[in-house]
């Protein structure tokens, strides 16, 4: 089971994301990782040039901290990465030539990203709880903000990314914006684009079939469903959807022949389920992941405490910590940084 890294063995580390790396969130904070495991943003690309927030003073401390050992900032009781000397996070002497080189010339300043990660846009074909507590509408100046986002991301982002990743908030496939940043993939907008990672709930996959897929195809490498149950009845507990359609849209995923990962946030109502969900994982020869409950606003403190059975404090955490220990260790499971609590 992964535990985190005492601050002595650090010593000589450094993630490589924040010098690559740029997460667009709703309203156009930008981040150089993860919000959830380095909560400072670096500006706002609605309200700053980029290239200004890109190299922000901010981020440049950001790209200090995570070379020199500290990862000041970092979550390391979230961020898998850290938790488990995993890459990004790697030995100095381990990180690609040019920044190395940036790196023994103390120049934290860099080029436009060739990483980009897109969650600016929530709009979903779901309301799940865990995300929002009632279904979305977008009023008229953040869907402007929206539109905006996307002429950046398409004028002066696009041209030099080589991996592209969306979403972590809102759906692919459902989301205005990602649709016109999926129906720009090719080599006029993304000439550099090596990869796409889509992360979705996988209802509308069946749809895009003759529609965005055909475009995507040559570049989809990845692809992260997040399910949240192994049954029908916890799928519609928890997302609130049909679970025969998710199985045929997993099959027809599967056939795609990339590399699929299924998720699941663990709660108090699904973590018996755990062990038949690397099951189901297995039948479409995905690895499975799973993740804490984080409160993203949809829950008070109390009912998040309820829900969240991972935490110590939890009065179901005995029961599922034993859940843990029988699949922690099994092929194609990754439990990221459950049990540290």
């Amino acid at each position: 089971m992964p535990v985190a890294m005492p601050a002595a063995a650090l010593t000589g580390w450094i993630c490589s994301r924040p010098f690559d790396w740029l997460e667009i969130q709703r309203g156009g904070s930008a981040f150089l990782c993860c919000p959830a495991w380095l909560r400072r943003s670096i500006g706002n690309v609605l309200h700053q040039p980029l290239a200004a927030v890109w190299n922000s003073a901010t981020a440049i401390e950001l790209r200090k901290n995570a070379s020199n050992g500290r990862f000041h900032g970092c979550s390391p009781c979230r961020c898998p990465f850290l938790a488990r000397h995993q890459p990004p996070v790697m030995p100095a002497a381990a990180a690609p030539v040019p920044l190395r080189q940036a790196l023994q010339q103390r120049d934290y300043r860099q080029p436009l990203p060739g990483q980009l990660h897109l969650c600016y846009d929530p709009r979903c074909n779901l309301a799940c709880a865990s995300c929002r507590p009632a279904p979305l509408q977008l009023d008229r100046a953040e869907a402007d903000g929206c539109e905006r986002l996307t002429r950046l991301v398409l004028d002066q982002l696009a041209p030099q990314v080589r991996h592209l990743r969306l979403s972590g908030h809102g759906e692919p496939f459902a989301a205005p914006s990602y649709r016109q940043v999926l129906a720009a993939i090719g080599p006029q907008h993304f000439p550099a684009l090596q990869s796409l990672h889509l992360h979705s709930n996988g209802l509308l996959w069946l749809s895009q079939r003759q529609q965005l897929l055909p475009r995507l195809r040559p570049y989809l490498r990845s692809v992260e469903i997040s399910i949240d149950a192994a049954s029908p009845a916890s799928y519609r507990c928890n997302r609130g959807a049909d679970f025969d359609q998710l199985l045929d849209n997993l099959a027809f995923i599967h056939s795609l022949h990339v590399d699929l990962t299924l998720s699941f946030v663990v709660q108090h109502n699904n973590f018996r389920e755990m062990p038949a969900f690397v099951d189901l994982a297995r039948r479409f020869g995905a690895r499975c992941f799973f993740s804490p409950l984080i409160n993203w606003g949809s829950w008070t403190t109390a009912e998040y405490r309820q829900r969240a059975v991972h935490r110590p404090q939890h009065p179901q955490q005995g029961e599922f910590m034993l859940v843990l220990a029988q699949i922690s260790q099994q092929t194609g499971v990754d439990i990221g940084v459950l049990g540290q609590d």
